[in-house]
């Protein structure tokens, strides 16, 4: 059996074509000659043409007579904000052909590409049967990505567990809310891509036969794991969030009251020191030194001994 011959090229620097028995054109950063490329081999609706020129708010599948149009959102996470921010491929998908369209350069769809030249067999597989086929192992690279992308989310919450105990609440209590705020950010990213990968199970088994079904159920419970860990990351930090603030309100207690205890012990001096404010006190204190050495050393002995008295006791 003769092999289809396989021919990858690049059309122009946003556009890369890979051809066997079914044809994968993948476009970054598209522009009107790159639409204009498109619209002359099919006939896709000219609304969803001019929406490839920018990126679209919301994750969508919709079925037309002869094609598939899909908008998928992944999460990436970007070390300059600490969070991660929303990245889109849309799909065209035909009997014989995918376009995927991004406006950035992405991981996995580089490294799915790499992965076709790389491995003939896989190319086989992912390029030789029908486009369902190819569009399940490219959403299967993009799953495989998002769940890498959980990874500085595990170390950080090893990190922040090792740190817990280490006197250092108040720093903790910045790369928690940093780390909430990523895990929040991806939960939003994420979460709308179930429907998706839901909805893809019934439109593809439509489009390309019952068959299909079983691919999408597998990208579903794929994105499921990845979905169930990150609320496990979510109820630890909790978890970690809980007891550093009980850390903190127990070092701000011990705090207060060491303050309160400093301020009692003050307080026989500051009472002698406003005695000399009174006439009567100024007078007879004032022209009798000794009188006033025995009220100076009485509340000064009686200072003392209230400290030692607080310190056995571990007030302080």
């Amino acid at each position: 059996m003769s092999r289809v011959p396989v021919q990858s090229k690049c059309y122009n620097k946003n556009m890369k074509i890979i051809k066997h028995k079914l044809t994968w054109i993948d476009i970054i950063n598209p522009t009107k000659k790159d639409i204009e490329f498109i619209r002359k081999q099919h006939r896709f609706h000219p609304i969803i043409l001019d929406e490839l020129l920018h990126t679209s708010a919301r994750s969508r599948v919709e079925p037309y007579e002869r094609y598939l149009f899909m908008t998928y959102h992944l999460p990436i996470y970007d070390r300059n904000v600490k969070s991660s921010r929303k990245g889109e491929i849309d799909f065209l998908i035909t009997k014989d052909k995918i376009i995927t369209v991004h406006y950035e350069d992405l991981e996995p769809l580089n490294n799915f590409w790499r992965h076709l030249n790389n491995d003939p067999n896989f190319k086989d597989r992912a390029l030789g049967e029908n486009t369902g086929r190819l569009a399940y192992y490219i959403i299967e690279e993009i799953l495989f990505f998002s769940q890498r992308q959980l990874r500085h989310i595990e170390e950080s919450v090893s990190q922040l567990t090792k740190e817990l105990f280490q006197g250092q609440e108040g720093q903790l209590l910045e790369k928690i809310s940093y780390l909430k705020r990523d895990i929040l950010d991806y939960n939003i990213i994420s979460k709308p891509q179930e429907i998706i990968l839901e909805s893809m199970k019934e439109v593809g088994a439509k489009f390309w036969g019952e068959t299909m079904r079983i691919y999408f159920s597998d990208l579903s419970g794929d994105h499921l794991k990845i979905m169930q860990l990150l609320e496990n990351f979510k109820e630890t930090v909790n978890s970690l969030e809980q007891t550093n603030s009980q850390l903190l309100n127990a070092k701000t207690n011990a705090v207060m009251k060491r303050f309160t205890v400093l301020a009692f012990l003050t307080f026989p001096m500051v009472l002698f020191t406003s005695m000399f404010n009174v006439n009567i006190f100024q007078k007879y204190l004032g022209e009798n030194l000794l009188v006033f050495s025995v009220v100076f050393f009485s509340v000064l002995i009686f200072t003392v001994s209230m400290l030692i008295f607080f310190r056995k006791k571990g007030w302080i």
